[in-house]
């Protein structure tokens, strides 16, 4: 007989696999041919095998059900179960609702020793698959009556100058407690180590002076309970650490324009001085009072420029330097910046677009858009102007202005304010109907979504939404919005369109449409 090569032979057996009970497993899979015995074919291939178990902590005696899943499904036949290299019982593979591409083999068992419990299991082969071993499992049995244990800590001296080498030792008892022990500082872990003949042993530093809260954690095991020990203050001499962040009142000023740079101290007991950079070029010292040093300066020419305050340090505290900020000085040639809204009146849910027209049309960078005082999005000036498309979702009149940042030869400048009118949906009711291009396919397919609205008088706009995310915004026209695009994940997604009204027509939502796709190197 003709025997199809493995890869195939496992494509042609494969099934959908419903959900079991939880376990935890551990997979050896491979398609490798072997060596048959009497009867069956002479080169078999490997099933791919694998254990499970409904937990993988136990108390000794408690039951604990073993499973194993051979596939394909022509891999029946029985299975071993080990725990170590001791058989432990044999069951025969089942495939109960017979859609499943693995079979299973179930096996309760007990454990009466406490400790970790290797197990795997061998499948035994049939006339056309080979015998495999999965790979190891660990169960860990716990005793039934797990002992106290205390653990205390100690430190090869408590007064340790700074960024030296200090000892720590925690002793566990009884001594025959294993497992490990984590040190911490507060509630910072600095290291863990094993427990050996009653104690754990790490070696530590400490970064900068002060007093230290140090307290050690035993793990506990197979046979004794977990325990911590009593707190152990360390006082550590040497120069007490600092950390400096750096402020500015603003982001961007105009030439001769004052800033105030802001250095804060941590901790604010700090005393001391801070000097401020520009790049690499001091431009103030301030001294520290109740954490905070500050600076007002100006600045003559423009650009980007980075600051940065650095904490001199001294005898009880370590310099510490600020990260690097980024202020930009404009120019000092005038600019004027004119906004423009298109449409100017819309209902919640519609989207607008926002026009800022810069002069001169040399002027480059970046203009801001408000609503009111809350910046609502950006755009790059390219010939004098730039666009952003918006949504409102709050009904009312709302106050737009746009705000050019300036560049190296203009100086910034802002529009006059715009009013744009966000009105309700009227109340005459709206239908709005979903269909698909397909309701079924593979990932990455185009799918077009097509919403029809009634009454055909209905204007605006249609949103449509994948398990509740935003696709699209889409027009109406003559009652009718579509959006093409291509979804590139398998499984279903829930397609719903959305109608956002007009003066006239209230909102309404479609009804869901659901779309199955799958990987299209699932099929057969």
């Amino acid at each position: 007989m003709n025997v199809m090569p493995c890869s195939r032979r496992l494509i042609s057996n494969r099934h959908f696999l419903f959900p079991l009970s939880t376990v935890f497993f551990l997979s050896l899979a491979g398609c490798a041919g072997g060596t048959g015995g009497s009867g069956g074919l002479a080169d078999k291939s490997a099933a791919n095998v694998s254990v499970g178990a409904s937990t993988i902590s136990v108390t000794e005696g408690q039951p604990v059900t073993l499973e194993a899943y051979v596939n394909p499904t022509l891999a029946t036949g029985t299975v071993t179960f080990y725990n170590g290299s001791t058989a432990i019982g044999t069951a025969q593979i089942s495939d109960a609702d017979g859609l499943a591409s693995t079979g299973i083999a179930q096996l309760q068992t007990t454990f009466s020793s406490v400790g970790a419990q290797s197990i795997t299991v061998q499948y035994n082969g049939n006339d056309f698959y080979a015998a495999g071993t999965s790979a190891p499992m660990t169960i860990g049995v716990y005793s039934n009556n797990l002992a106290s244990t205390s653990v205390s800590l100690q430190a090869s001296t408590t007064t340790p100058q700074y960024l030296t080498n200090v000892t720590l030792t925690a002793t566990v008892s009884p001594a025959a407690a294993t497992g490990s022990v984590t040190f911490y500082n507060g509630s910072t872990n600095i290291g863990s180590a094993a427990v050996s003949a009653g104690t754990a042993v790490l070696t530590t530093q400490f970064a900068a002076g002060g007093t230290d809260t140090l307290h050690a954690v035993y793990s506990g095991d197979y046979n004794y309970l977990s325990s911590t020990s009593s707190s152990l203050a360390m006082n550590v001499s040497g120069p007490l650490v600092t950390s400096t962040n750096l402020t500015a009142s603003t982001s961007s000023i105009d030439i001769g324009g004052s800033v105030t740079l802001t250095a804060h101290l941590t901790p604010a007991t700090a005393t001391g001085s801070v000097t401020f950079f520009n790049g690499s070029t001091s431009i103030g010292t301030a001294n520290v009072n109740a954490g905070v040093a500050t600076l007002n300066t100006t600045f003559a020419s423009s650009g980007q420029i980075l600051l940065q305050a650095a904490f001199a340090g001294n005898a009880s505290w370590e310099a510490s330097a600020s990260g690097k900020i980024s202020l930009f000085v404009t120019g000092d040639t005038p600019s004027a910046v004119v906004m423009q809204i298109a449409p100017s009146s819309l209902v919640i849910g519609d989207f607008a677009t926002l026009t800022a027209n810069v002069s001169p049309v040399a002027a480059t960078g970046t203009v801001v858009f408000y609503n009111g005082t809350s910046g609502i999005g950006n755009c790059t000036i390219a010939g004098g102007t730039c666009s952003f498309e918006s949504i409102f979702n709050a009904a009312g009149s709302q106050s737009l202005t746009a705000v050019y940042s300036g560049d190296t030869t203009y100086i910034s400048s802002t529009s006059s304010a715009v009013p744009l009118n966000v009105g309700n949906p009227g109340p005459t009711p709206s239908t709005t109907m979903l269909t698909l291009s397909e309701y079924s396919g593979y990932d990455g397919d185009w799918v077009t979504l097509t919403a029809t609205v009634s009454p055909l008088a209905a204007t605006g706009q249609v949103d449509f939404y994948d398990n509740g995310n935003w696709l699209a915004s889409v027009p109406l026209s003559s009652g009718t919005a579509a959006w093409s695009q291509i979804f590139n994940e398998d499984g279903e997604n829930s397609i719903t369109a959305v109608y956002n009204g007009d003066a006239t027509y209230s909102l309404s939502t479609s009804s869901t449409q659901n779309l199955y796709l799958s990987d299209p190197d699932d099929g057969n």
